[in-house]
Order: C-alpha cells, then structure tokens, then sequence
C-alpha cells in the first residue's frame, strides 16, 4: 500500500525583466492522507472516510528583490472549495516563502472516483496543479492522489457510536456456499436460523419461510408482483447477500472476526442508506463464492438438497411496494 507525501515542483520562466521588475518563485506541493505516516511515494487512498491534507509552498528564488505573484489557483480542486488564503497581489521578501494548506474530505471510494475523474482521465488518479503567476512569469507544481480499487483494496471505517460496525480482520480464508446453496438446503439454513433473526433493513428475517422467500423471490418485483423501484431492487439483492454472507460466518466462521463489506452492507441496509449498494452487493457475492470449493467442516450436515419443497414454502419477508 502506497501512502504519505508526493512532492513535484516544477519551475518556467516565461520572460526577462529589468532589476527593477524582476520576480521568480518556485512552488511546492504536498498531498498527505490524514493518520497515515508520510513517506515519499504518491499517497493511495484506501480506508475511508478519509480526509487529504494539501499543502502549499511558495518560494521566492529572486537574488536581489522581493517577488508579487498576481495569481495563485488550484482549478481542479475550486469545485471541493479551494480557496487560497493568501490575498493577491502577493509579495514575498528576498529569500522567504509562504505556506498554506487545504483539507479535502471523501466520503467513500465512490467520492474518491468521482474526484479522480474530474481531470478528465477515468484512470483513477488525478493530478491537481497549484498555478502561480507574475508580471512576466509562472511556475506550476502538482501532486498525484491515487483512489483505491473497488473490491480489492477499499476499506470503511466504523463511524464513532455505530453499534452494528466493528473493525477487524476479514474472517479468515475457508468453507463458505452461495445462494444457490442455501435456497435448496433447507437444513444449513435452518441451522443458521437458529443463532437467532437477522436484521437486514428491508426485512428481519426470523423463520425458514422467510429465509427462503429472500433467496427464491425477484429482486425485481415484490409479493403482489408489482414492480420494485431500481433503488428498492438494489436493497433486495444487496440483503440477499447480506443474507448468505450472515449464514456463512454463523455457520462455517468466526462471528468475532466480521468481515468489513458485511459490517457496511449491514449498516447500509439498517439505515435505509442507498449509496453503493451494487458495490457492496458484488463484494459480498465474491465473498460468499471464494469458498464454495472448500469441503464442509466436519461433522457439518446441510441435509438434502430440496428445491421443489423448498420454492413452494417461500414467502418474501419484504413489504410490497405502496403506490
């Protein structure tokens, strides 16, 4: 993982001048991720919410007189607020410089990407250059925020006094099974019911039928078949997984050691949030498909599978659709 400090100066005389008039600087500019050690390397924004410190470095280089810049501006960052406090025209003395700094807060690796996009490249970075300009020159510096990967290297923190988010390890690499497997084994699913009900937002689903009517009904229409908005079909499948995911760790894992993507599809789902769930549902899915190759621990029994049985006892647990 990359963090910390990335630092380019970059410095363009664009004229002469006589002694009288002449002004020269240098910039520098620094982009830290806020609680990480710096380092030299370009920071990479992993854990969210997160907050980039950026600060700024003006340097007057001129040998003899003091240096006014006319124009100081971040244009990629204006949009998140900047505003450079130094008032314009601004002069600094014969070997000084000034310095300031600019807090920019993400939310969520989506924010991250929203903000990395505005450079006009979808590649995941961006570069924002500081801009200062004189009488008969400019010098330009510029620093590179690197978003993290979604599904691979993403990560949310717990929020202060969220009582159903705990940070930890992921829960350790071995056995899991889909949804495929829990609709049609209606023993494993009973078993995973038994440690008690569970709250998925849309639903708290605390009985076999329940269960099954999550993982066998549409995420596109409800129980009176009328169809579900795109935001309440996201929720649905995103509860699904949340399902499976639970059943897993019930079953097969350590419930001490819950994994992140289920702590916030959880906590999105129980506060009726919309935001990322097609991300989190996809997560939580590749979750519960990385171990389908690994054997059941032994002494495990999920019974046999019963699909028939299983369709005819279903009964979707979420409330239709009111119109």
């Amino acid at each position: 993982m990359q963090r910390g400090w990335k630092a380019v100066a970059m410095a363009a005389v664009l004229g002469g001048a006589g002694a009288a008039s002449a002004h020269e600087f240098t910039c520098e500019k620094r982009v830290q991720i806020q609680g990480e050690k710096p380092t030299d390397e370009a920071p990479r924004v992993t854990r969210f919410p997160a907050t980039l410190r950026i600060q700024y470095k003006l340097k007057n280089i001129h040998p003899k007189g003091e240096s006014v810049a006319d124009v100081v501006e971040d244009p990629l960052l204006e949009p998140q607020g900047f505003r450079f406090p130094f008032q314009t025209p601004l002069a600094v003395g014969v070997g000084q410089e000034k310095e300031s700094s600019f807090e920019v807060k993400l939310a969520s690796p989506e924010a991250c990407q929203a903000l990395a996009a505005t450079d006009g490249k979808d590649d995941g970075h961006f570069d924002s250059a500081l801009r200062v300009k004189w009488a008969l020159g400019e010098t330009q510096c510029a620093a590179r925020v690197t978003c993290c990967e979604p599904f691979v290297d993403c990560e949310m923190t717990c929020p202060p006094h969220d009582p159903y988010c705990s940070e930890g390890n992921p829960v350790a690499p071995g056995a899991s099974r889909n949804a495929g497997f829990f609709k049609v084994h209606e023993g494993a699913l009973q078993q995973c019911l038994a440690g008690g009900r569970i709250d998925l937002g849309v639903a708290r689903v605390e009985s076999l039928e329940q269960a099954l009517g999550l993982l066998w009904a549409s995420p596109g229409l409800d129980r009176n078949g009328e169809a579900r908005s795109e935001t309440d079909a996201g929720r649905f499948e995103l509860a699904r997984e949340a399902l499976v995911a639970s059943c897993n760790e019930r079953l097969f894992g350590n419930e001490e050691k819950r994994s992140r993507a289920l702590d916030e599809a959880l906590r999105t789902l129980r506060t009726r949030g919309n935001e990322g769930t097609a991300r989190l549902a996809t997560e939580l899915r590749r979750t519960n498909e990385a171990g389908t190759r690994e054997p059941l621990p032994q002494g495990f029994d999920a019974g046999r599978a019963t699909p028939a049985h299983a369709a005819s006892i279903a009964a979707d647990p979420t409330e239709p659709v009111r119109r």
